[in-house]
């Protein structure tokens, strides 16, 4: 596992959960939905409403029924920033613009976000692209930020198309980056 993203990985959390309690006095919350239950929930749903905190998955997992399944060996950062913890998506700015970094809030999560870095893996190949898997949606919904599978770095995709910049050299270097924000 790569410690160094998922240190700031948690440093991102850390910046997240500051930010709320300065601007709203809490904990990060989101919809409460019975239906769709968390380890990273804390205390009871309010006003529809509940708070969470990031949880590191323990035991940990990895991502090896997708290389398998792909025959493919994923980049280690791909594993640290996805397999690390249970949390909700994180609302940024990177570079004055707004992205969401994908985390699987459950385990049922966790498999959907599995279900659909397959469909990409494939969707590239059909397309004979370079390996990336998503990491993080952007306002433009074309496009992506995603790791390139050879050589972990961070990169603006536009989806189809492929690179359009390189963002950061690493994953730990793109989440320092990260700069939380509160959506309505």
């Amino acid at each position: 596992m790569d410690n160094t993203t998922e240190n700031q990985l948690f440093a991102l959390f850390e910046r997240q959960q500051s930010l709320w309690q300065q601007q709203r006095q809490s904990l990060p919350q989101q919809r409460f939905d019975s239906e769709w239950i968390s380890p990273c929930q804390v205390g009871k749903p309010q006003e529809g409403k509940i708070e969470w905190a990031a949880v590191k998955r323990t035991p940990p997992v990895d991502l090896s029924n997708i290389e398998q399944a792909l025959d493919v060996q994923l980049h280690p950062s791909i594993a640290a920033l996805l397999c690390s913890a249970y949390a909700d998506c994180i609302p940024c700015l990177f570079d004055g613009h707004h992205i969401e970094l994908i985390q699987a809030w459950n385990e049922a999560d966790f498999k959907l976000l599995q279900e659909n870095m397959v469909g990409h893996f494939l969707m590239q190949k059909r397309l004979k692209k370079p390996t990336s898997m998503f990491i993080a949606s952007c306002s433009d919904e074309m496009q992506i930020i995603s790791i390139l599978n050879a050589t972990g770095q961070v990169q603006l995709e536009t989806l189809g198309k492929g690179q359009e910049a390189i963002l950061a050299e690493n994953v730990a270097d793109f989440l320092a980056l990260l700069e939380p924000t509160i959506i309505e």
